[in-house]
């Protein structure tokens, strides 16, 4: 059940963004409020805890599902080298996210769909959802952060 592991690690590693990113932000990338970053980890964290679910529900039956999934993994895996280790050696300052990232998203994640699932899987399916679900995702950040800010009223 590395399924599991690695939703307990993603997980970590968000708790540790929330309570230190927003702080720090503005070194590496423009500053984000507290509560409307917070607002756009939690509905990340919901999403890969949704793909996580339908993944270990119904991944083996649905290709949709299991390259959404897979592709999400990398993309937090890729997370932890950038933007959290690139921004700890250009800033010379810890990025908040950059150790749970290393430690346990980047091993975790490439174990999980290049060991576990390694024979699922095809190179151009696994290309093409890591690029959308990295895509989307970076596309969704500012807005979710927008909203986070108008419903905690942190503008």
């Amino acid at each position: 059940m590395f399924e599991l592991l690695f939703l307990f690690s993603f997980i970590l590693h968000n708790i540790e963004e929330a309570l230190w990113l927003p702080g720090w932000s503005g070194r590496f990338h423009p500053a984000v409020k507290k509560n409307g970053f917070r607002f756009a980890l939690i509905v990340v964290t919901a999403l890969g805890g949704l793909l996580t679910f339908l993944f270990l529900a119904y991944g083996a039956g649905s290709s949709v599902i299991k390259y959404l999934y897979f592709g999400f993994v990398l993309m937090m895996a890729a997370n932890a080298v950038f933007p959290h280790l690139a921004a700890t050696v250009i800033t010379r300052k810890y990025a908040p996210g950059t150790l749970t990232g290393l430690m346990l998203n980047l091993p975790v994640g490439l174990y999980l769909v290049f060991g576990v699932h390694s024979k699922e899987i095809t190179d151009p399916g696994l290309i093409g959802a890591f690029l959308l679900v990295t895509a989307g995702t970076l596309l969704a950040l500012r807005p979710l952060f927008r909203i986070g800010d108008k419903i905690t009223g942190d503008c």
